[in-house]
């Protein structure tokens, strides 16, 4: 497992992962794009989710990020 794949590997496994292309990181959270919805699922080291709104990246409850990503 490579470090940029360790916070999503944690969090969904490593069969999810397939799923998504690793689009870099900005300071401490990295981005991850789904291949279908083209949705991001944003997640620092210790998982915690963020969405990127007009003011940058902000938290966000993990069942929201989750679902949204899916959606």
């Amino acid at each position: 497992m490579s470090s940029e794949w360790a916070p999503l590997e944690e969090m969904l496994g490593p069969d999810l992962c397939e799923l998504f292309m690793y689009m870099g990181r900005r300071a401490e959270i990295y981005l991850y794009k789904h291949i279908y919805t083209r949705r991001y699922l944003n997640l620092d080291t210790h998982g915690q989710c963020f969405r990127y709104t007009g003011n940058g990246y902000e938290p966000e409850e993990r069942a929201k990020a989750v679902a949204h990503v899916f959606g």
